[in-house]
């Protein structure tokens, strides 16, 4: 399957979004916090749900293409491409515990080292999904709206225990430490729902005749998304109106899905259609989607640049400023490292190593048992 740049540009966007959204945290000050809170209410579910989606999207689309690649192959086998996924799973896992852990040192809190942040949410959403991708697409359908809609009733009934020594209290540390973040009840939904959208455009892709593949897209994607997302642009925009713009609130994470539906649809007719000639503006979130595991990790070091030192004025100057100095790095690291710097990439490259390695391991292990049943 060929790459799809509306992916890269939808999941750029969510690493730039975000990193907007740290600065305006980070760097304003506490009189002009207003335009924080306005900005992250109009912003801020789009942006996490739209990467939780993209990342759904994007393992599904790995995992059958590995699959697709197992069938035609004598040297690759369906083991190796689950354990190249779980591999990359864990991977993230342990380098999202490696993040928390840093940040429990930092805060003196050694409960942030189990903490929702988006690394921590992917690595879990992975896992979990593995044994549903075998799963037909309403099934996985009905599952995450179970997630979605049992995430606010768990939630209403552990949240008077948030901090206390017992059970429940635990169970909301496990569950929603801390909720301003992605935990996983809410947020795997979106996951499961990007790997029901990953599947359909995957085997859109599949079909290389042009003129057929565009009647498919139009068809099985964007028809039934531009019905879809503007019934839940009305139904999050009009329920308990205006709890749109609440963080994680029904009515904003209905609103937002409906968003980046929308969106995604329209970014693929541009593509898949040549409306435009884009590739400038892809290029730019290019480098933010093939650098994002990276970017997160590193844009921490801007919480020192400028805390609170920016109002609602100066931060449109410095921010502009900060994100050319970014990408003007970017691309000398992408001319000059490519995927070394990459994160992302390097955690491909190990879990098909480590995938390899079991497979020799295993190999080894069934020539030894033959040859002790020869003897």
């Amino acid at each position: 399957m060929k790459r799809v740049k509306t992916f890269d540009i939808i999941r750029g966007w969510c690493m730039f979004m975000m990193v907007w959204g740290h600065m305006l945290s980070w760097w304003m000050i506490s009189q002009d916090s207003w335009l924080t809170s306005s900005l992250h209410s109009i912003f801020g579910d789009i942006v996490g749900i739209g990467f939780l989606f993209i990342s759904g999207l994007s393992a599904v689309i790995f995992f059958r293409s590995r699959l697709s690649k197992a069938v035609v192959s004598m040297d690759y086998s369906e083991d190796q491409v689950r354990n190249e996924y779980l591999f990359r799973a864990l991977l993230i896992l342990a380098i999202a515990i490696v993040y928390n852990s840093i940040i429990s040192l930092g805060t003196l809190d050694l409960l942030n080292i189990w903490k929702w942040y988006i690394p921590f949410t992917i690595s879990f959403s992975l896992l979990m999904s593995f044994p549903l991708l075998s799963t037909i697409k309403s099934y996985r359908i009905i599952i995450a709206m179970g997630f979605w809609l049992s995430h606010y009733f768990i939630l209403a009934l552990l949240l008077p225990y948030q901090g206390e020594p017992n059970t429940f209290g635990v169970l909301y540390h496990f569950l929603y430490n801390s909720i301003g973040l992605h935990p996983i009840l809410l947020y795997f939904s979106f996951f499961l729902i990007g790997t029901v959208i990953g599947d359909i455009i995957f085997n859109i892709y599949l079909i290389t005749d042009q003129e057929e593949r565009r009647l498919a897209l139009k068809n099985e994607f964007l028809l039934p998304s531009f019905i879809i997302g503007p019934i839940l642009i009305i139904i999050g925009v009009l329920s308990l109106f205006p709890s749109f713009l609440t963080h994680a609130s029904f009515s904003s994470t209905v609103y937002s899905l409906g968003v980046i539906l929308i969106s995604t649809s329209i970014l693929l007719i541009i593509e898949e259609f040549e409306l435009i000639n884009a590739e400038r503006s892809y290029r730019f979130f290019f480098y933010f989607s093939y650098y994002s595991f990276s970017i997160y990790f590193a844009h921490n070091v801007l919480y020192f640049v400028l805390f609170k030192r920016t109002n609602a004025l100066t931060f449109w100057i410095f921010m502009p400023l900060t994100f050319l100095i970014i990408i003007l790095l970017l691309r000398v690291i992408y001319s000059t490292l490519k995927d070394s710097a990459s994160i992302k990439a390097q955690i491909g490259k190990l879990s098909v190593r480590l995938a390899i390695h079991v497979k020799k391991r295993l190999e080894r292990i069934e020539i030894k048992n033959g040859d002790l049943d020869k003897n």
